[in-house]
């Protein structure tokens, strides 16, 4: 049974992992793979090779890893065989298979001019960060981690502040 995992490099960002999740969300329900995972690479949850070992639990026996980047940088071309070396001793029973970046497939233009059609002002070029938000883990690392835009930090939610936003 094919798996596919999107691998990314992943981020100290709580929640920066939201587009990818909702991406991975759009693959399970075209269900062009019986099994969708993500794996990062750094920060964020899961690494990969927990994403490898969930494929394995479901019955993977072929898993193809697409690079979530935009060309074929260091990240694929040095870190992602090395992080597919790391597993593949321990997986015997699985084929792995690394897609290519998607930087270069011509479909991408497609997006970028309808992002382009439908511009955003500068009230909502801070969206992302809310949204990162969303998925907050209070964890230290977090480059909004006790600042006002981090929502778990007790010391932070105090009646003042939720009354100012």
């Amino acid at each position: 049974m094919d798996a596919l995992i999107l691998f990314s490099h992943g981020s100290l960002l709580c929640g920066a992992g939201e587009a990818l999740e909702a991406h991975a969300g759009r693959l399970r329900k075209r269900g062009d793979y019986p099994i969708v995972e993500i794996g990062y690479m750094n920060y964020s949850v899961p690494a990969f090779p927990e994403a490898v070992q969930h494929c394995k639990e479901a019955g993977a026996t072929r898993i193809v890893i697409l690079p979530f980047f935009l060309v074929p940088g260091y990240f694929v071309s040095k870190s992602l065989p090395e992080h597919v070396d790391a597993v593949r001793p321990h997986y015997p029973e699985i084929e792995f298979v690394i897609a290519d970046a998607i930087g270069f497939d011509e479909r991408l233009a497609d997006a970028l001019i309808e992002s382009a059609k439908n511009p955003l002002g500068p009230d909502a070029w801070r969206d992302d960060l809310t949204a990162a938000a969303r998925g907050c883990r209070a964890n230290p690392e977090c480059p909004l981690y006790a600042t006002p835009s981090c929502p778990r930090v007790p010391e932070l939610n105090t009646p003042a502040r939720i009354a100012v936003e």
